[in-house]
C-alpha cells in the first residue's frame, strides 16, 4: 500500500495558502516532495479569484478593504470565492503517472471527488459527483474543486462548506445580477449548501478532518503519514510569499480600457450563467477582443 504525506497547515494568509500551493506542485513536479493530502485554511478572510479573472470585474474592493478581507489570487482557474475562518480547503498533490489517467479527464476528477463523497456519508450527508467538477448534496454544491499542473505532478483543490455566510459573499464578489434575478437571494439557497444547513450543527473540524482522510486512503488504496514540509519545501516556500504578495501577481489580470469601451452581457438558462466581455476599439469602431 503506497504511504503518502498528510500535510494539516495551520491557518494561513491568503498568500501565504497560494505561495504553499505553488511550491507543493512544482517541486512535486521536479520528483523532490512525496504525494501528498493537504488541509489548508485562510485568516484572515480572503477573497480569492481564478487564474484568468480580473480583480476589478470580480470583487467589491472597498467593502473587502473596509472589512479586514484579504483578496489574492489562485493559480488555478475557476470563479471568485469567499473564504472564512471556518471553511476547511482540501487539496491532492501528486504525480500524474499514479492514477494512469490522461490529464485533464472526467474520469479522474471523479476519482479525486470520490474521497469527499465518502468523508460526507461518514458525517451523516449523502452527496455525488456532478460533472464537471462539483460535490453536491440533493442539486446543491457543497465543495468546488479546481486544480493545475506542473511538470509530472498535478494539483486538485477543493473546499467543504462547513457554514456559509451568504450576505458577507454578496458584498464581496460582483455577482451578476442575472445569476440572482429569478429568485433573488433566497435562490442562493437552492444551489449551494454547507454542513450547518444539512445537519444543524457544525462537527468539530478534526471530525471533519478525519473524515476526509478515510475517504482518501479507502478510495485510493493509499496510507496517509502525518507529516511537515520538506527543506526545500519551507525554502522555496519562503521565497515566493513575497511574489504573492504583490500588487503584480494579485491584479495581474486587467481588462483595457484605454482607448477601448468594454462592454459587457450575461445569459441566464436552467444551465447556467454565460458572461461575455466585448472589448470595443472605439476609433476603429470594430470589436477587439471577446472573452
Amino acid at each position: 500500500m503506497p504511504t503518502w504525506r498528510l500535510l494539516d497547515s495551520p491557518p494561513m494568509t491568503a498568500a501565504e495558502n497560494m505561495a504553499l500551493d505553488e511550491t507543493l506542485v512544482e517541486l512535486k513536479g521536479q520528483g523532490k516532495t512525496p504525494n501528498t493530502i493537504h488541509f489548508l485554511q485562510f485568516s484572515p478572510r480572503a477573497v480569492l479569484v481564478g487564474f484568468h479573472q480580473s480583480i476589478a470585474e470580480e470583487v467589491r474592493l472597498q467593502y473587502c478593504l473596509d472589512s479586514g478581507i484579504e483578496i489574492n489570487r489562485r493559480i488555478t482557474g475557476g470563479g471568485a470565492i469567499f473564504f472564512d475562518e471556518s471553511q476547511l480547503g482540501w487539496e491532492v498533490i501528486c504525480d500524474k503517472a499514479f492514477f494512469g489517467i490522461p490529464i485533464p479527464n472526467s474520469r479522474l476528477f471523479k476519482l479525486l471527488c470520490e474521497p469527499v463523497v465518502i468523508a460526507l456519508r461518514l458525517l451523516g450527508i449523502e452527496s455525488s459527483f456532478r460533472p464537471r467538477n462539483d460535490i453536491e448534496v440533493n442539486g446543491r454544491k457543497i465543495s468546488g474543486t479546481g486544480g493545475t499542473e506542473s511538470e509530472d505532478a498535478f494539483l486538485f483543490q477543493g473546499t467543504m462548506l462547513t457554514d456559509f455566510d451568504v450576505d458577507t459573499m454578496l458584498r464581496c464578489l460582483r455577482i451578476p445580477v442575472e445569476k440572482l434575478k429569478a429568485k433573488e437571494i433566497d435562490s442562493i439557497k437552492e444551489r449551494v449548501t454547507c454542513l450547518k444547513w444539512e445537519l444543524g450543527y457544525v462537527p468539530e473540524l478534526e471530525e471533519i478532518k478525519q473524515a476526509i482522510r478515510t475517504g482518501f486512503e479507502r478510495c485510493l488504496g493509499i496510507k496517509l503519514e502525518p507529516g511537515g514540509l520538506t527543506r526545500d519545501e519551507e525554502r522555496v516556500f519562503k521565497e515566493k510569499v513575497r511574489w504573492f504578495q504583490s500588487e503584480q501577481w494579485i491584479d495581474m489580470v486587467r481588462t483595457p480600457r484605454q482607448r477601448h469601451e468594454v462592454v459587457q452581457a450575461a445569459y441566464k438558462n436552467d444551465e447556467g450563467l454565460i458572461r461575455f466581455t466585448f472589448v470595443v476599439d472605439l476609433q476603429r469602431k470594430r470589436v477587439k477582443d471577446v472573452y
